[in-house]
């Protein structure tokens, strides 16, 4: 597998160029860190070795063509939306009411009006292909869903994107979280999805924030690309790039290792539900641990586990999550099952679920972002129209987004869920 980008720069650490460029470090002490001089192409026009790398991405995905972000997935996201909207035309979208604030966030730069799509669950991204055909109007430009979310759950792709194609709208999805899945023949661009956010640095071996746009559609690349400068840094990050670089070639020759990681994932599940372990059913690269059923509310449970000597990725509400990667080495699997047998385990508690709510909606997200507004305790912000984006990460999922009606079920969630003050359309 070639690796362009990390040639390139391994090249230039070696000639021991005079640096009078940027960045001031000045290759100490990482060599590697430049900025876009001369042979190391352009990110958001790119031509040269970060398009060779892209195109290596995009055929190891089974992509008409990919872009390589430094702004993670929220960059991505986007990328993705407002391509969708200029090519469409329309500042309408169907979205998961679950999704990540990123979509919010593109919600408000955008201008773009938001029909939401509701799961049974908080904080599931998982909606039917009924509920999204459902959720579809002459002036939808995308349906925007998230899968794999937060806690494992995933959507029918393939059945959603066919409800898409009939009605001739853009499938955008958020898998964030499932970057890993070029190994198990179930990306959303092989189940049909238009474009796609891959963070490659959740569950695949490459640098904090590097993520991937999947396109299945080679005409979108422009676009993406010139969303991406339009929003994002204008110094995007080699390191980050050489990673993404890198991880091609984890994917092209390491195949074996990351189906023997994923057997580990399950593995481990059976054995944890063999010592009695409540697990919540979720993807392949993630282990959700019911922690209320154990006795301890997710962050008791996550803490526990801190003491022992293993950091979960998320402690909340009900769960504890575990996010493994292709890249996790054989060991850690039994060091995990040791770790959670040893724990000890209390009379269950009663599970304090979220429930899903429909606020009312009373202004545009854009209009009340940027309305003049007021930060108020939550206690005392029923009544109010919400303007902020307010969530804890993770799971990043706001309960009421801007301009949205916050009725006393609301906040009392809001508060369930640490959140204390609230910024409101005055």
């Amino acid at each position: 597998m070639r690796t362009p980008i990390h040639d390139f720069l391994k090249s230039y650490a070696a000639r021991g160029t005079l640096r009078l460029h940027m960045p001031g470090g000045k290759g100490s002490p990482y060599l590697h860190d430049i900025t876009e001089i001369s042979g190391a192409d352009v990110l958001y026009e790119s031509s040269g070795i970060i398009r060779e790398s892209e195109d290596c991405a995009a055929a190891l995905f089974g992509a008409a063509a990919s872009c390589y972000s430094c702004g993670g997935s929220t960059l991505a996201i986007q990328a993705m939306l407002a391509a969708a909207s200029a090519a469409t035309g329309r500042c309408r979208i169907a979205a998961g009411r679950c999704s990540h604030r990123s979509l919010v966030s593109a919600a408000v730069l955008l201008g773009l009006d938001i029909d939401w799509i509701y799961p049974d669950e908080f904080p599931s991204g998982a909606v039917t292909p009924e509920r999204v055909e459902a959720a579809l109007t002459p002036g939808t430009a995308a349906v925007f869903v998230t899968s794999v979310d937060y806690l494992g759950g995933e959507c029918d792709i393939a059945g959603i994107s066919e409800v898409c194609r009939r009605h001739g709208v853009l499938l955008l999805a958020d898998n964030a979280h499932g970057a890993y899945k070029v190994f198990t023949g179930d990306h959303p661009i092989a189940l049909g999805a238009d474009m796609t956010a891959d963070s490659a640095h959740k569950t695949l071996p490459a640098l904090t924030g590097a993520a991937y746009v999947h396109l299945a559609d080679a005409s979108f690349r422009e676009p993406v690309k010139s969303a991406m400068a339009l929003f994002g840094s204008s110094s995007p990050s080699y390191l980050m790039l050489e990673s993404l670089d890198l991880c091609n070639r984890f994917i092209a020759e390491e195949r074996e290792a990351a189906l023997a990681a994923l057997n580990g994932v399950s593995e481990l599940k059976k054995a944890l539900t063999a010592e009695g372990i409540p697990l919540r059913q979720s993807d392949a690269m993630r282990i959700v641990i019911d922690a209320n059923a154990l006795g301890y509310t997710g962050a008791e449970y996550a803490e526990l586990m801190r003491k022992a000597g293993a950091e979960c990725e998320m402690g909340g509400g009900r769960f504890a999550v575990l996010l493994l990667s292709v890249s996790q080495r054989a060991e850690d699997f039994g060091r995990a099952l040791e770790i959670i047998k040893s724990l000890p385990r209390r009379a269950p508690i009663a599970p304090r679920d979220i429930p899903v709510i429909r606020p009312e909606r009373v202004m545009p997200p854009r209009e009340a972002y940027l309305s003049p507004s007021e930060t108020v305790p939550v206690s005392r912000a029923a009544g109010r129209v919400c303007s902020g984006i307010q969530s804890p990460c993770p799971p990043c999922v706001p309960i009421v987004m801007p301009g949205e009606r916050i009725s006393s079920e609301a906040a009392g969630i809001m508060e369930s869920y640490g959140i204390s003050v609230i910024g409101t359309v005055k």
